[in-house]
């Protein structure tokens, strides 16, 4: 019922009589029209270019390796893809080799 009362406020559509028994909420939908279209305009507005704070990481090493943990987490799903796409079978290579450095840098700090 919450979806129904959403899809139909993000539509800008009230119910009707195809279901006369939500047609409790049309003055929630009415109330909130406008502030949904001010979100869709927000939310649709892209501008042509990031600003630079935001192009650039703060911390590319910490990125790169936040990288490398979620392609772990996800090696065998991205095995099986490899099977069929050249460029991610590349990519599992990439990261079995680090996880194979990693392991020997690990080691060797011990």
């Amino acid at each position: 019922m919450i979806a129904k009362c959403l899809q139909n406020l993000a539509n800008l559509v009230e119910f009707g009589r195809k279901e006369p028994y939500m047609e409790v909420v049309n003055p929630f939908i009415l109330k909130n029209k406008e502030r949904m279209v001010l979100f869709l305009d927000h939310l649709s507005n892209v501008r042509e270019k990031p600003e630079p704070e935001e192009a650039l990481s703060a911390d590319p090493a910490r990125d790169l390796a936040t990288l490398h943990h979620i392609c772990v987490t996800h090696l065998m799903e991205l095995q099986q893809m490899s099977r069929s796409r050249p460029a991610v079978k590349k990519l599992v290579t990439v990261v079995e080799m680090l996880t194979k450095h990693k392991q020997r840098h690990i080691e060797m700090l011990r």
